[in-house]
């Protein structure tokens, strides 16, 4: 970062998409999400359970523990979102 400029926070909603995207990805443990997302564990605990009630991720346990995974609702809202994104972006709007 140069002096005088700083990188702006996400907001929930990019945050949400990110845990989403990372989940697709293929990463479906929630150590490992927090890593790719770059939110500590306890906040993204309260995201990832935030992101299954509203049927966008599904939480399932096996034997090793609990695993993440994306649902077909879940999807569409991705290829929503970063739809959007790019047509704010082309709009001069990156800050929404």
């Amino acid at each position: 970062m140069t002096a005088g400029r700083r990188k702006s926070k996400r907001n929930k909603l990019e945050i949400y998409a990110t845990i989403l995207e990372v989940i697709r990805l293929g990463t479906d443990r929630i150590t490992r999400i927090s890593y790719g997302v770059g939110v500590p564990l306890d906040r993204l605990n309260v995201m990832a359970s935030d992101l299954c009630s509203f049927g966008l991720a599904r939480k399932m346990a096996d034997d090793e523990g609990t695993r993440y995974s994306i649902t077909p609702r879940g999807s569409e809202f991705l290829d929503t979102y970063w739809k959007m994104k790019g047509f704010l972006e082309i709009m001069g709007d990156g800050e929404y």
